[in-house]
């Protein structure tokens, strides 16, 4: 249970710490697209400067520098003359096609006239930066510029830059990203296994020491209630005491019995902390462990005046390999327990069900029930509905051994209201064929 608990604990560390590592290189990878973009709003900035300069100076081969621009700074243009003819008009390779681009500026270029942003045809202006959105998801970065040569002829630039998208620059930095969020991982991993570790080892120290005390306690009480067992079988086998010693001897044997049954509990138990519990699988024949089961409680129903159904499949039942004896301990603490608390004149119901990949065990009665608040807390050890301790044939360890039986054959138990009043446990265990 211990390592349960420090196994989920882990988990939880490594999943919020991991989650915060994610969030923040998921944040540092934000910045530095918002860092990329300024610097591609400035870089298309400066070149658009350059250009202009270059083409107010000297604009007798326009062609040949805007192709420069092109190859080697990757600034794709379209220039024109007042009179709208093409000087030069860039190619480029794009996502979307460059007419529809071109078309875009246009557009947004002479609503900037419109607006006056260029409006004035004697001097050389340059628009701001304009972002346009292309047909695949990529993006592009444009300015457009009015140019008046030392020649005093009109021209119309507009200059285009793709944008690096998302998804290439985050393939430019997943290497880094990726052997941080390793490295972080490996980190937290070792980091919480040794933290919990140091800060579960004095609860595992008291436990293993409570763990120990219960089985030597165990083994030690057993040989002194056999002897006290022995002797006051003997004094009644001698036939020569009082009605008041023979009723006290009862008592005494009764006693015993009790607590033998608690310790042959808390044995079980302390095997199952201790991982000690052996296991014997064979392949099991449903129909005879539920027949030997019906059988072994039918008189005990009898005598509570309690009807005692046994449901078999008309079908044969599939291969279970399993351990028969502990099965068989398992619908015997749901039987006790269903007898117990079921009343006079009631039925109790042994059944099964099959799916593809399991076969389940049902023990139902029509008792009083198990009440909400003790719902979540039956399968605990030393939990008893009776509070007050006054039944003395049960200890609480009944069902959370069921539990810890059943996990080691690979099955689960659970309960749920019986239709009408009561109780129904399950049992589930794996079908299969034992291994070749």
């Amino acid at each position: 249970m211990l390592k349960r608990l420090q196994n989920r604990l882990r988990i939880f560390l490594i999943v919020v710490f991991m989650a915060i590592v994610t969030l923040i290189l998921c944040f540092s990878f934000h910045s530095i697209r918002q860092a990329q973009q300024t610097a591609d709003i400035t870089y298309i900035q400066r070149i658009a400067s350059l250009i202009i300069y270059q083409l107010e100076a000297d604009s007798s081969e326009p062609e040949t520098l805007l192709a420069d621009y092109e190859s080697e700074m990757h600034v794709y243009s379209l220039l024109t003359d007042e009179d709208g003819s093409v000087l030069f008009r860039s190619a480029p390779v794009t996502r979307t096609g460059p007419d529809t681009l071109w078309k875009t500026a246009e557009k947004s270029m002479s609503a900037r006239t419109t607006d006056g942003i260029l409006g004035s045809p004697a001097v050389t202006e340059q628009s701001g930066y304009m972002e346009i959105s292309g047909d695949n998801g990529d993006h592009y970065l444009a300015i457009c510029a009015s140019i008046l040569t030392k020649s005093q002829k009109l021209l119309s630039l507009i200059l285009f830059y793709e944008e690096p998208s998302a998804g290439s620059l985050l393939a430019e930095q997943a290497p880094a990203y990726c052997a941080i969020w390793l490295l972080a991982f490996a980190g937290i991993l070792i980091v919480s296994r040794f933290l919990l570790r140091r800060a579960f080892a004095p609860t595992e120290q008291v436990l293993e020491g409570q763990k120990d005390f219960i089985a030597a306690a165990s083994h030690e009480l057993k040989s002194p209630l056999a002897v006290i067992m022995a002797n006051a079988e003997a004094i009644q086998d001698a036939g020569e005491t009082s009605p008041q010693v023979r009723e006290s001897l009862g008592i005494i044997d009764a006693e015993c019995t009790r607590m033998s049954g608690l310790i042959r509990d808390m044995l079980l138990l302390a095997a199952s902390d201790a991982d000690q519990w052996t296991l014997q699988k064979t392949l099991t024949d449903v129909d005879t462990l539920l027949i030997t089961l019906f059988e072994a409680y039918e008189p005990v129903c009898l005598k509570k005046n309690i009807r005692l159904k046994l449901e078999l499949d008309e079908k044969s039942y599939p291969p279970l390999f399993t351990d028969q004896e502990r099965v068989f301990q398992i619908l015997s603490i749901f039987l006790d327990n269903a007898v117990y608390y079921s009343p006079e004149n009631s039925s109790i119901e042994i059944k099964t069900r099959q799916t593809a990949r399991e076969l389940i065990f049902l023990v139902a009665d029509h008792g009083s029930g198990i009440a909400e608040e003790d719902k979540p807390f039956i399968f605990d050890r030393f939990y008893c509905a009776d509070k007050s301790r006054t039944d003395k044939s049960h200890f609480g360890l009944g069902l959370s051994i069921a539990k810890e039986l059943s996990g080691i054959l690979s099955g689960k138990v659970w309960f749920e209201d019986t239709p009408g009043g009561g109780a129904t446990f399950f049992l589930s265990l794996p079908l299969g064929q034992p291994p070749a």
